[in-house]
């Protein structure tokens, strides 16, 4: 009997070895794991991107639980406030095993916020963990803030207050966490709001006013300080390109169909072979936009 005893406590002892392991694990990195062929080097964790994999994952009924670690890793790690004086923003992160450490920096503030908070509303619709919600709601409402707190008065959002582009991106992310945010009051029990209402119309006017251009039937991918659109060409896949598909996806064209569906036939004309290829948040965007023009 002494040898099977033997054989189980060793067994035993590497079974909790290994769940440790897993334990310790970094939450971003575990998703970012997912990805191999993308994420070979983790050395970087870039919240914006680990957000739109952890977006896939959830879209695809996979790994939820591993979301919500990223999630709460996420909630977690929000300045306040940050060297802009901001609240609810996230910095990018390097890795080194499992320590990590603040670059105190970030690529933008509008587009994080509004990522983010899509992907806490889609998370929140597939599994119906809506404590998550309610244990972060402070947070949550933080994150939100930020969007009109960043918002011109033509409706368009900054990326960050010193730094003054409008992105065609950054803006349809925007307008998808405020929406996602509405729909996170809901969710958790609370009224609505007519202040992020009037933010999101006003928003979803200045991109579709501001940032059209329909002499070439394509958005400008951006807009500088000085008012100074940078116009879009098909030839050109990014930025160019690839931001044509964030108005789809996030559901800003439903009322003017005839355009969204050009749009997306043009893209797919030139780059839907090669999407392959492309980076893996990527073609997740383009994979979810291509689901979405199905249903």
């Amino acid at each position: 009997m002494k040898k099977p005893l033997q054989f189980l406590a060793v067994s035993l002892f590497c079974w909790l070895l290994l769940v440790g392991t897993a334990a310790a694990g970094h939450p971003a990195a575990a998703i970012m794991q997912l990805y191999p062929d993308d994420h070979k080097n983790q050395s970087t964790i870039e919240p914006y991107i680990v957000t739109i994999l952890a977006l896939n994952e959830v879209d695809n009924g996979r790994n939820v639980s591993s979301v919500k670690h990223f999630i709460q890793w996420y909630f977690s790690k929000l300045n306040y406030p940050d060297y802009q004086g901001l609240s609810g923003t996230i910095y990018v992160y390097t890795l080194e095993g499992d320590r990590e450490k603040s670059t105190n920096k970030y690529d933008s503030v509008d587009g994080y916020a509004g990522m983010f908070l899509h992907l806490l509303q889609q998370y929140a619709v597939k599994t119906g963990d809506i404590q998550l919600l309610k244990d972060n709601w402070q947070k949550i409402e933080d994150i939100a803030s930020l969007i009109p707190e960043l918002q011109d008065k033509d409706g368009l959002t900054w990326a960050t207050p010193r730094y003054k582009v409008k992105y065609l991106m950054d803006n349809c992310e925007s307008y998808g966490g405020i929406v996602a945010y509405m729909e996170l009051r809901t969710l958790v029990g609370m009224p609505g709001s007519l202040q992020y209402y009037a933010k999101s119309i006003l928003l979803r006017k200045g991109i579709q006013e501001k940032l059209y251009q329909p002499e070439k039937k394509l958005f400008y991918w951006a807009i500088d300080e000085n008012g100074t659109p940078s116009a879009s060409v098909w030839d050109t896949y990014y930025p160019d390109s690839l931001a044509q598909l964030f108005p789809i996806y996030f559901g800003l064209l439903r009322d003017v169909p005839l355009i969204q569906e050009k749009l997306w036939r043009d893209f797919c004309r030139k780059y839907a072979l090669t999407m392959q290829n492309a980076p893996a948040e990527q073609r997740i965007i383009y994979e979810l936009t291509k689901k979405m023009m199905k249903e």
